[in-house]
């Protein structure tokens, strides 16, 4: 197709605000090698963006960061330091967006931010809500995902370091109830921050 006809064609689909490159060929009925050409064409004319590997921003309905995040890795949620900031639970800026997600770790950058995913089981995929343009944790799941995934796991952070972690975090604002419920289903390994967690509450 022409640029005018790819214009044409984002705008007919004006509700869609992502596609992926097999949303194309279907949608177009392209070959595979011709359609890679066009795109490569209309992202160096600028007429299209390419948001990550195998996606594309339409043009009359741009999608945000969270929107593109949510398709990068599906399915996935903001969680860690990106969900405890958005909840002014803590107080240090987040300069990436954190997410959690089934599949495997993936980073990265859109639009000059830092995309990172953590990757969990699905028995821990949970607790969170979708905000309309993002699935965001509840601020109680943020902070155990956040001692599981950097603490527990992946031994990221020290003790010290979770402690002065958590030092600068608002945890009153937390729900004790819901975060026990919680912390109750990620089982024994998460039960040392957790205690650390609670004696702040």
């Amino acid at each position: 197709m022409k640029t005018i006809e790819w214009l044409d064609f984002f705008k007919r689909y004006n509700e869609k605000k992502l596609f992926s490159v097999e949303d194309l060929l279907q949608m177009t009925g392209a070959k595979r090698e011709t359609l890679h050409v066009q795109l490569s064409r209309l992202t160096r004319q600028g007429v299209v963006e390419r948001v990550g590997r195998r996606w594309y921003a339409n043009p009359f309905n741009v999608p945000s960061v969270d929107e593109i995040a949510m398709a990068l890795r599906f399915p996935s949620y903001v969680s860690l330091e990106q969900a405890l900031f958005r909840h002014d639970i803590l107080s240090q800026t987040a300069f990436a967006v954190t997410l959690v997600t089934t599949r495997l770790p993936y980073a990265f950058v859109c639009r000059g931010v830092r995309l990172e995913y953590h990757q969990i089981s699905r028995r821990l995929f949970w607790g969170y809500v979708f905000d309309g343009r993002a699935n965001v944790a509840h601020p109680e799941k943020a902070v155990l995902d956040l001692i599981y995934i950097r603490y527990v796991r992946n031994r990221e952070l020290t003790h010290d370091r979770l402690r002065s972690l958590l030092d600068d975090m608002y945890l009153a604002d937390l729900d004790r109830d819901r975060l026990l419920v919680y912390a109750g289903r990620f089982g024994g390994p998460v039960r040392g921050g957790v205690d650390d967690l609670l004696a702040r509450l």
